[in-house]
């Protein structure tokens, strides 16, 4: 009602019993409830992780899915919350996971990466092209009037399989469905910026992008290897699809029933015979 909102107490809530016929039969919910506060027990730490320790023996190996599943087990959620990630409690138990799990220490880092060269981008399409350019809120990407433009992907470099593979890369697309793709290739390391690949629109659909040097014709990407001559290639295509973008519609000329223009008159008007006769 435009005031302030207030949390009230749970004291202080307004109750009606019985107020909405239930569905559920009492006696089920009230075992429900009894099943559910079971599961929400608390127990101390070292116990959670002999837990663990002891399903890693039965089972041989975990992730989410097992914890998740396994009777006497805290939900995955539980052990973050007591041990700031899953990867530190198992290491307390002396678990390495076989995932490369390298990724999700470096995610923060490259998603500012991904958002500082968006803002640079942005700052150059005003500067050289006079485009107002907004970041999008995932910060990943630019849009131009409400439409997406461009936006910067990081792939990672998978392991090499040998010398007569090529080189791969993996880059999560996040569900963009427009606009170009800037992909930041990483070394062998994954720790620095090898190369960029400008990939047009549209491209084919799916969760992720391959890229290898073998696969680019293919996906039609250009490769560079500096930041600076990515910016110029985006800057040349972004202001050739502006030129190419009708900014308004021309008049039509009205035609005559014959179906040929009308003349037009020059201080006079045609009367129904054709002759022309002057303005009053």
């Amino acid at each position: 009602m435009g005031q302030k909102l207030v949390k009230n107490p749970d004291n202080a809530w307004v109750r009606g019993a019985a107020a909405i016929e239930s569905i559920v039969d009492q006696g089920i919910f009230a075992r429900a409830e009894k099943l559910l506060a079971e599961r929400r027990v608390e127990i101390p730490e070292e116990e959670m992780l002999l837990r663990l320790r002891l399903t890693l023996r039965r089972r041989g190996k975990l992730n989410s899915r097992i914890i998740n599943t396994t009777l006497g087990l805290n939900h995955v959620s539980s052990y973050v919350k007591h041990f700031g990630s899953l990867r530190k409690a198992y290491a307390l138990i002396g678990y390495v996971s076989p995932r490369d799990c390298d990724w999700i220490d470096t995610r923060d880092f490259w998603a500012a990466e991904q958002s500082r060269h968006a803002t640079e981008l942005a700052e150059a399409l005003r500067a050289d092209l006079g485009l107002q350019a907004d970041l999008v809120p995932d910060g990943i990407g630019l849009d131009v009037g409400g439409a997406r433009v461009i936006s910067f992907l990081v792939a990672r470099r998978l392991a090499h399989r040998g010398k007569d593979h090529a080189a791969q890369w993996k880059a999560c697309r996040r569900q963009i469905s427009s606009g170009l793709l800037a992909v930041m290739r990483l070394d062998a390391g994954n720790r620095e910026i090898e190369d960029y690949v400008l990939l047009p629109s549209p491209l084919r659909s799916g969760r992720y992008v391959w890229l290898s040097s073998d696969s680019l014709p293919r996906h039609r990407g250009a490769l560079y290897q500096e930041k600076g001559a990515l910016f110029g290639a985006i800057k040349t295509t972004l202001a050739k699809t502006n030129r190419a973008a009708p900014t308004s519609s021309a008049p039509s000329k009205k035609r005559s029933k014959s179906g040929r223009p009308r003349a037009k008159g020059f201080g006079g008007r045609r009367s129904r015979c054709g002759d022309t006769k002057p303005l009053q």
